[in-house]
């Protein structure tokens, strides 16, 4: 059944009778009663009870839903920081809404469109999950659960709703919305670096410019490129630069045809980005082309930081090389060289120190594994962009963080969306078959 079909069942066959209708603005003026009450006694209680509507209104409303999330994928501001053993972003909330609007679209309808999307990734994501579940048991504590949950909703949940998305035909709404959020981030990030680090910022930036080199159905919002490809240089983020190269060559590699216009656009990227290097302060040049670690720099003395993150972690991983202490419960360095840290800036040692060897094998059996069965389908429309973001975004894991709010979501969104459309052409070939 269309997604347009299940709003109509699930919200426009119920008729309300009259005598409801006349109760709705008795309901209207206790609800703000009890909300007035709850805003003077409770204000986060309150807040979400104004928002619960709102919420439930969404359900009926898929497509808008899926333009918030994309919306609010670039937003990396944790609204629980300091008070949680997790950080939650507005992206977070959107992602379990959109999950639970496929749980209900299942349950109402009996089966879900996404019966079989998922299987040319089945085998990579099943082994991972498996050995993620096995840590949490060996490491079991509320924190660990929740930690893992955060995991999963980082990648598994991104790839069941980009496969819903592209099943029902509404995968390009997120990707506008993500396109729009992130020029927005990328004009407005100089001015305002509160808006988040400059490493994730910039891969967002990265995977915004990857979508309109990649995605012919966004050459309408080409004109953005002269904002993001100023704005990714502008955020001094070397991986993110470099992971950018990285995923316009796979994109490249994957084109089977109208290879003339993407190497236009790839033209106009890479001119953009060397104009706006010309025009940088010397300052800034010189931090995007070290290389060395030291300490003459600014960028020379981050390098010098993070070969002590990587020492830290070769260490912890040598004293625990087979079960890891945890996810989510990295920890090493000192306050007072200022080495301290939760993540080593690089994921294989993260994850070898999270699971031991067996795990960091299993998160590149994932990555590797996945890129494979998208590269398969390479003819699809979505399937270069969804690998040139993957690795772009793992790229830029070796040396920065990669499980962290929105970081890893677009390309994880992207995979599902080409398992989607895929299921999706196949499901029409069938259909044809039988007429």
């Amino acid at each position: 059944m269309s997604g347009a079909a299940f709003e109509e069942t699930l919200f426009h066959r119920v008729r309300p009778s009259g005598r409801l209708v006349g109760a709705i603005p008795l309901g209207a003026l206790a609800a703000a009663a009890l909300a007035g009450y709850l805003l003077w006694n409770a204000i986060p209680v309150a807040v979400g009870f104004c928002v619960l509507p709102l919420l439930v209104w969404l359900f009926g409303q898929p497509r808008l839903l899926l333009l918030l999330l994309g919306l609010s994928v670039p937003i990396t501001y944790s609204l629980t920081a300091g008070t949680s053993q997790v950080n939650v972003a507005p992206s977070d909330l959107l992602l379990v809404l959109a999950g639970a609007l496929i749980v209900v679209h299942a349950v109402t309808h009996r089966t879900s469109v996404l019966r079989g999307s998922l299987r040319p990734v089945k085998y990579p994501v099943v082994q991972y999950s498996a050995l993620l579940l096995l840590l949490t048991f060996v490491h079991f504590s509320s924190k660990d659960v929740l930690q893992t949950a955060q995991r999963f909703e980082l990648f598994l949940l991104p790839l069941v709703i980009g496969a819903f998305a592209a099943t029902t035909r509404r995968e390009n709404a997120l990707l506008v919305g993500y396109l729009i959020s992130t020029t927005v981030l990328a004009l407005v990030w100089p001015f305002a670096n509160v808006l988040g680090q400059k490493n994730p910022v910039g891969q967002m930036i990265a995977n915004a410019i990857l979508l309109l080199v990649a995605v012919p159905d966004l050459r309408r919002y080409a004109m953005t490129a002269f904002v993001l490809v100023p704005g990714l240089i502008l955020t001094g983020s070397r991986g993110a630069i470099g992971a950018a190269v990285v995923g316009v060559i796979a994109v490249l590699a994957l084109q089977e045809s109208r290879m003339r216009p993407l190497l236009t656009r790839v033209v106009v990227v890479a001119s953009l980005a060397l104009t706006t290097y010309a025009m940088l302060p010397v300052t800034l040049q010189d931090r995007l082309t070290t290389l060395s670690p030291g300490k003459g720099s600014q960028g020379a003395y981050a390098l010098a930081i993070r070969r002590q993150y990587a020492a830290d972690a070769r260490q912890l991983i040598k004293n625990h090389p087979f079960l890891g202490v945890g996810v989510g419960n990295y920890e090493t360095g000192s306050p007072a060289d200022l080495t301290a840290t939760t993540d080593p800036h690089d994921v294989l040692l993260l994850e070898a120190a999270e699971g031991g060897y067996a795990f960091a094998a299993s998160f590149i059996a994932l990555i590797a594994m996945t890129v494979i069965a998208v590269w398969r389908m390479k003819s699809l429309r979505l399937a270069p962009a969804a690998v040139g973001v993957l690795a772009a975004t793992c790229v830029h894991g070796l040396v920065d963080v990669y499980w962290v709010r929105g970081t890893p979501l677009l390309g994880w969104l992207l995979v599902g969306m080409a398992c989607g459309e895929l299921a999706r052409v196949q499901r029409g070939r069938s259909v044809d078959a039988v007429d």
